[in-house]
């Protein structure tokens, strides 16, 4: 293994890119197979993707093969330094996770605005067949994300809480904004292009296209939150939080049918939302540019 360390470190890009979607897959079909295995072998359990726990444990399975396999892999292949090569060799300052932390709950009525504007996108007649198409997945996420909050009890809280929140933040961090920055840096050093296109690529791999742009901006966050303060913690942490209030939202009985939550705002409450909106999208702005001078400061 040692041999192997950093032994892409001076190769192409674009061999890098072969290498890392080499390791998706491989990652991907290897961690699925896994999982249906040990189903398969556990009493009274079964690879049914129609019961919660199985769903919960294949979800996690497949998060840590296709989105932290890779990664992992790719910095020990690119690098003599993994940690450094991921961001990952430092811990954050407190001060910042607290300034994350409440600019994420800034931000939340904002996204919630944008993804309501971005339901409202109709495609032309003639590409009919293509919006049937992506309905059609819009569903089947919904109808997933439904099968894995189903249940209730400390127990189911807690798989979830790990599954959608912890596993999630972690590996799909690690993936489109730890490694795909360091990968895109080969191709250029314009930092808001590779912010950007990691946050396009982070939106639609989520097949969610109805939630395409509320997603993209939270990614370009993420991604801005990385290259201010060099710290892959950080957005982590910021996904994490955005992840956390999402499913508490919505595993709640009192809370997941109320529009606020669901985002599904009524015509007669939409303008005092959308002043509300722009509030909180004020004091955001507020919130990271301490956090940027926080970030500055460190470096």
């Amino acid at each position: 293994m040692k041999r192997l360390k950093g032994i892409l470190a001076g190769q192409a890009g674009s061999l890098q890119i072969v290498m890392l979607l080499s390791l998706i897959v491989i990652g991907a079909v290897l961690s699925s197979s896994f999982a249906v295995f040990i189903l398969q072998l556990l009493p009274g359990a079964s690879p049914n993707l129609q019961n919660p726990d199985a769903l919960r444990w294949i979800q996690l399975c497949s998060s840590i093969g296709t989105f932290l396999f890779p990664p992992l892999v790719m910095a020990w292949l690119c690098s003599t330094r993994p940690k450094e090569y991921l961001f990952i060799d430092e811990s954050p300052q407190l001060y910042a996770l607290l300034l994350v932390m409440l600019s994420v709950f800034l931000i939340t009525p904002f996204i919630t605005l944008t993804g309501l504007l971005n339901q409202q996108m109709a495609l032309p007649s003639f590409m009919e067949p293509v919006e049937r198409w992506m309905r059609e997945q819009e569903d089947l996420a919904e109808k997933i994300t439904g099968l894995l909050l189903e249940g209730e009890g400390l127990l189911v809280f807690s798989a979830n809480f790990l599954v959608i929140v912890i596993a999630a933040a972690v590996t799909e961090e690690f993936l489109f904004r730890g490694v795909l920055f360091r990968l895109f840096e080969k191709w250029t050093r314009n930092r808001h292009v590779i912010i950007w296109v990691g946050a396009i690529l982070f939106s639609a791999f989520h097949m969610q296209f109805y939630g395409f742009i509320p997603r993209m901006l939270l990614g370009a966050y993420f991604g801005y939150l990385l290259y201010w303060s060099k710290n892959l913690w950080l957005p982590v942490f910021a996904h994490f939080v955005n992840n956390a209030i999402s499913m508490i939202g919505l595993s709640d009985n009192r809370l997941k049918e109320h529009e606020f939550v669901t985002g599904e705002i009524s015509p007669e409450h939409l303008p005092g939302f959308v002043l509300f909106s722009l509030l909180t999208l004020g004091l955001f702005i507020l919130c990271v540019r301490l956090l940027y001078k926080s970030c500055r400061k460190e470096d």
